[in-house]
């Protein structure tokens, strides 16, 4: 791997997020090569960004395996071209997760840049498993605006749409050229407690961005991603229709945009909300009112809070109320029944077991399939891409990550329909490409590794090598982002395009 990084200029080499047929597990790396004498000696710097965990770990087949990570140890242990930095887009698991196994496994890593409430999830992630103090890499906070340099490389922190707080894209320049790497983002302007992807910034670094590391993870989906302001609209509307004195919406534990739009749909209707679910609720509820938003205040006397699943201390709330959280199941302490009882369902298959719960008790409910702008979004819709691409003033070249290759084959002859300009060659797990002001190369190409986790004791992990594979016939990817599905999709939107045309 060190041999293709000979030539001067910037490299890239995605290390988990250009999987065959998975989205998850990120992980990418900076390289730039730059003359730093007569002799004809050179400077290295290298920069990851994001190391997460391949949610599909199962399909590996590896006994006793708990996790699995993109394989990083060949770049940890290159002196010559160590990362400088570790920089984190945002706090989901699949893009943060995989510190916490390299930690566990005894590798060192580089000083970690994050946002605020990201920094907040890897410390309760370094508590709970009980990683010593000694052993946690440098945290940095950052803040969108936020301008880092890194020997030859600058980095622009740029704030981007997404369904956590404090998501973040990059824009990584050399000294030839300019890298933004999106993260997982919208266009989406309507979040709300939190900045949405900053447009006004874009338009003014556009005649230097190059390329674009961009999530192509919605791109099977026409047309903008649902704006959040939609989302809320909808359960405000349905709320109001039902005349029901209690409404459940469970919400997907790692996405407290959720939480937010449920409370603040509830507080315009003027019902009382509890709060309501397992641990893992809690926590991310804890750390989002630990960041700074007191749904006390929001609340303004106008609703009453309550967190209790006690039934005296639901009593005030006189059987009026929104139920919020991750639940599989109604307990009897809610007394829901067919005449008293809502259900909105935010999330296709999380809450399945829900649906059985609802029915179990006669009571009508919603979900998705019927009201699609209920699960929101947080990731680009192929409108989303059409509109970066403007705002870039169809400059860029686009390098597609956070979604299956396939569809990067198959998007093809859309992206030309529409004037996007993608990287010739389709990228996979640890390749790495030269890339210059007009062509970006390929420098190197080998079969990619998941390593899969298996604790032997509470204090320790190991890693089983497994060569990249196919999974997602034990995945949901089968169910929800086949092949065939997506070149009927994007059949169907060139179509359209070329008739407007």
């Amino acid at each position: 791997m060190r041999e293709a990084l000979k030539k001067i200029g910037l490299y890239w080499q995605p290390l988990g997020g250009n999987n065959p047929d998975q989205i998850s597990g990120h992980c990418y790396r900076y390289t730039d090569i730059r003359s730093a004498g007569r002799n004809g000696q050179k400077s290295s710097v290298s920069l990851l960004v994001d190391l997460g965990k391949f949610d599909n770990y199962q399909a590996l087949g590896v006994k006793n395996a708990t996790a699995a990570v993109p394989d990083i140890r060949e770049i940890l242990a290159d002196k010559k071209n160590a990362p400088q930095a570790l920089l984190l887009t945002h706090s989901h698991p699949d893009h943060l997760n995989g510190i916490i196994h390299y930690l566990k496994a005894g590798y060192r890593l580089p000083p970690v840049y994050g946002g605020k409430y990201t920094l907040m999830i890897l410390y309760d992630l370094l508590c709970e498993f009980n990683i010593p103090r000694r052993l946690w890499p440098k945290f940095h906070v950052i803040r969108a605006g936020d301008k880092f340099t890194f020997g030859s490389l600058s980095v622009d922190v740029v704030s981007s749409s997404h369904t956590c707080f404090d998501s973040f894209g990059f824009l990584i320049s050399s000294q030839d050229v300019c890298v933004y790497h999106t993260g997982d983002m919208k266009i989406d302007q309507t979040t709300c407690f939190r900045k949405s992807t900053d447009l006004k910034m874009l338009k003014q670094a556009a005649s230097k961005i190059d390329y674009v590391v961009a999530d192509f993870y919605g791109i099977s989906s026409d047309g903008l991603a649902v704006q959040e302001r939609s989302t809320y609209l909808r359960l405000v509307h349905l709320i109001q229709s039902v005349q029901k004195n209690k409404i459940f919406i469970p919400v997907y534990p790692t996405h407290p945009e959720m939480y937010l739009i449920a409370f603040m749909a509830a507080l315009k209707c003027k019902k009382n909300v509890v709060f309501y679910g397992n641990v893992d609720f809690f926590t991310y509820l804890k750390m989002v009112v630990d960041y700074g938003l007191s749904f006390e205040n929001m609340a303004k006397n106008r609703i009453k809070v309550s967190y209790s699943h006690d039934k005296e201390a639901l009593l005030p709330l006189k059987d009026d109320y929104v139920v919020i959280g991750t639940f599989n199941e109604l307990p009897d302490v809610f007394e829901a029944n067919r005449k008293n009882s809502f259900g909105i369902i935010t999330a296709s298959t999380f809450f399945n077991p829900l649906k059985g719960q609802f029915n179990l008790h006669n009571i009508k409910f919603v979900t998705v399939d019927d009201y699609p702008e209920l699960q929101g979004y947080g990731h680009a819709f192929w409108g989303d891409v059409e509109k970066l691409n403007q705002t870039l003033e169809q400059k860029a070249c686009f390098i597609p990550t956070h979604c299956p290759v396939f569809m990067i084959d198959d998007v093809r002859e859309l992206a030309q329909t529409c004037d996007v300009r993608l990287l010739p060659q389709t990228p996979q797990n640890n390749q790495i490409f030269r890339l210059e002001k007009e062509r970006a190369s390929l420098a190197f190409s080998a079969p990619a590794k998941w390593l899969a986790v298996v604790y032997n004791s509470p204090d320790s992990a190991f890693f089983t090598e497994v060569l990249q594979k196919p999974t997602s016939g034990k995945g949901f990817l089968k169910r929800t982002i086949s092949r065939k599905r997506c070149q009927k999709k994007f059949k169907s939107f060139m179509i359209k395009r070329k008739k407007r045309k």
